[in-house]
């Protein structure tokens, strides 16, 4: 494995000392495709130490990041499934061209194909697809993708017959003139290089196999293994040399007393109590400001910048265009600048908006809006005015683009709106859905949350 390009005086923290939380739901009686295509989240996230002190004396925020860390990374994977008497091609089809496109190229009328079956030694059994490795921006550039990408392809990987991916675009130039075919084949070749580091290899139309029946991707993840640890001692030796971190200018406040969870949302809440805690830190304004505090914890940003960006955030309401206070950490270090963006906003992933929209797989009819018609949403490409699909802002996608006055805004009302954003091939990225939402105000949340519960029971 080529070594990190950064080195390990630029990391955050102790990537040793992060921790990968895996999570799957499904009814208890699984219904339409959830019985062949397993849905596979990974996050991977940062505690606070518990016999870490941190100058001035820990706070309520510390004790938050002991009990349930910051997300700093997520995977996704799929298990498609063998033997279930459905069309696995039509499944993947159903849920995202990524899925099909990998789809099409193993599988020949729902068997693996005589390529497929030539390239892996046992070809019986279900197959693994790694979809997105995603890490915050200030975990890039250190090699700790494959090695996440290993450690969760040890513990899924179990009765599959091999892994599949398909490398693609994994960063976009603030510039999309930038992104040329030439640009595109290198972002793809640097991409493909990382996964071949953890046992994949070139099949076919730009798809990697990892054979799990071979010696070699076991030899490969202790390898990685062995880097992990080597940038964490080169760390822990660069901390033994330096000063801590200088303090944010103003002090974290407590932390909300919800609990997170690692749920999807259409898991059903087994109490009330689970349901007002779930998702309450992304989605609502009231944590805003305290979360980006919380990012600013234990990071090197300037003590300045991250005044200008709480100062920034502190003037957010519902309704303020997001856009005109992006001028105003235009000047700040980048990563400081996408997470303010992440805190301001909320993923789309974390918001079931299905629920009010037509759908030909549920025969009610959609909700609808109520308050939540107003939800500002931002992307970069809403409209469809340029090339390529659109895709959120901040932290939200591997391939984010920077909240500036550029950036595309309208209300979610409108984006429902939008028919051609919602067709399966359209422009929308499939990994974020291709937008952000503005934080929404204590009556939208109740809003939604009350059409989440009905909807569940």
């Amino acid at each position: 494995m080529s070594p990190a390009r950064r080195p390990a005086s630029e990391l955050p923290g102790d990537p040793a000392q992060l921790r990968l939380i895996y999570s799957h739901d499904h009814p208890a009686v699984p219904y339409e495709d959830e019985d062949i295509l397993e849905n596979w989240h990974v996050s991977v996230r940062a505690h606070h130490g518990e016999e870490e002190e941190c100058d001035g004396g820990c706070t309520d925020a510390c004790q938050q990041l002991i009990e349930d860390g910051q997300e700093v990374g997520r995977l996704r994977l799929w298990r498609l499934r063998d033997y279930t008497g459905v069309d696995r091609w039509m499944v993947a089809d159903a849920q995202s061209g990524d899925l099909e496109s990998i789809a099409s190229t193993v599988l020949d009328d729902d068997e693996y194909c005589a390529a497929f079956q030539e390239a892996i030694d046992c070809p019986v059994g279900d197959l693994l697809i790694l979809d997105r490795v995603f890490l915050a921006r200030p975990w890039r550039g250190f090699g700790l993708g494959p090695i996440f990408a290993a450690e969760v392809v040890r513990r899924l990987s179990g009765g599959c017959c091999a892994v599949a991916a398909e490398p693609g675009m994994a960063e976009w130039p603030d510039n999309r003139d930038e992104v040329s075919d030439a640009y595109r084949a290198t972002a793809k070749a640097k991409i493909a290089a990382l996964w071949e580091s953890i046992g994949f290899h070139a099949f076919r139309d730009g798809v990697q196999l990892l054979d799990t029946s071979l010696q070699e991707p076991i030899d490969l993840h202790r390898a990685r293994r062995k880097d992990l640890e080597d940038l964490s001692t080169a760390y822990q030796a660069h901390l033994k040399d330096q000063p801590v971190s200088p303090e944010p200018a103003t002090p974290p406040p407590a932390a909300p007393q919800a609990s997170t969870t690692t749920s999807g949302l259409r898991q059903p809440p087994p109490a009330a109590a689970a349901a007002q805690t779930q998702h309450s830190d992304e989605l609502t304004a009231a944590t805003s400001l305290s979360e980006l505090r919380r990012m600013c914890e234990g990071t090197g940003w300037s003590s300045e910048d991250r005044a200008t960006a709480l100062a920034a955030a502190a003037q957010a309401t519902h309704d303020t265009d997001l856009r005109d206070l992006a001028g105003q950490v235009k000047g700040v270090h980048f990563g400081l600048r996408e997470a303010w963006a992440s805190a301001l906003t909320f993923p789309a992933t974390s918001f079931d908006l299905s629920l009010f929209r037509p759908s030909r797989f549920r025969e009610e009819q959609p909700i609808p809006l109520g308050p939540l018609a107003g939800v500002w949403v931002y992307g970069s490409n809403l409209n469809n005015r340029y090339q390529g699909r659109s895709h959120a802002v901040g932290d939200g996608c591997q391939h984010s683009r920077s909240l500036t006055p550029s950036t595309e805004r309208m209300t979610l009302a409108d984006l429902l709106d939008l028919s051609s954003f919602w067709e399966r091939y359209g422009l929308r990225c499939s990994f974020c859905n291709g937008w952000s939402g503005q934080r929404l105000t204590p009556d939208q949340y109740a809003y939604y949350r009350t059409v989440l519960a009905d909807h569940q029971r």
